[in-house]
């Protein structure tokens, strides 16, 4: 259980963009078909050089596409953001300042600290996130389809706005952000233990939490089924819909 706590932990905590350094997208050709979002799995060809036109790494020169899920940090930063958006067949130039990149530290003997990177980036294929961010219409058709209601809110946050009717209510984290230890063991209470194909959608305030928690429990516990409403609660109540307190 503290595997599985740890790795939740990682996929859901791990520092989100804490500064307001930009990319540059220094050319792009469009796409065409599936686009990138978050929790897409991606292959992609790359050339990366130095702002002086050194190059540090090639895929292209390696014969082998490099595959990696956005939005779980398997990146640097500048990648999350600079491919998002792209298309199976797009091929971008992003100039990446070291803050989004490898920062003051650089990275072995290839980048130095402080290092400004330009990569030249082509979509070879994009494989959907395992879970789905449905809309607040999509929700309310699903709640009639044995869909369970997982508010993974505060008691503060409950007790402020109320619940959306037939939601269960289980604190995923603490006032600290880490996962609650009960929170696995109750989850799977709720979902007759060990059924991975239980419908389940998650809520949050803004949708972003639920979303990287739907997210690990697809990827790392192996759930066929799990959702995200849009927007979470706030959009929930933006648009009139009633709540239970």
């Amino acid at each position: 259980m503290k595997k599985i706590i740890c790795i939740l932990f990682i996929l859901i905590f791990f520092p989100i963009f804490l500064n307001a350094a930009e990319i540059e997208i220094l050319s792009d050709i469009p796409g065409t078909g599936p686009t990138i979002v978050n929790h897409s799995k991606i292959s992609v060809h790359y050339r990366g050089t130095l702002d002086d036109g050194t190059e540090f790494d090639s895929s292209f020169k390696r014969n082998q596409p490099f595959v990696f899920q956005i939005g779980i940090r398997q990146v640097i930063a500048g990648w999350e953001i600079g491919l998002m958006g792209m298309k199976v067949g797009g091929k971008r130039m992003i100039k990446i300042p070291p803050e989004l990149a490898y920062g003051k530290n650089g990275a072995g003997k290839s980048i130095p600290p402080n290092a400004t990177l330009i990569f030249d980036v082509e979509i070879i294929a994009i494989q959907p996130p395992g879970y789905k961010i449905i809309s607040i219409d999509e929700f309310i058709f699903m709640q009639k389809k044995d869909l369970i209601i997982i508010d993974i809110r505060t008691q503060e946050e409950w007790e402020k706005t109320g619940i959306i009717k037939g939601s269960k209510k289980i604190n995923a984290f603490d006032q600290k952000g880490n996962l609650n230890p009960g929170f696995i063991n109750s989850f799977k209470l709720l979902t007759k233990k060990n059924n991975l194909n239980s419908k389940v959608v998650f809520i949050s305030s803004r949708g972003d939490i639920s979303s990287i928690l739907a997210n690990g429990f697809v990827e790392k516990l192996g759930y066929k089924e799990m959702y995200s409403l849009k927007g979470g609660i706030n959009e929930w109540i933006t648009f009139g819909n009633p709540l239970l307190k």
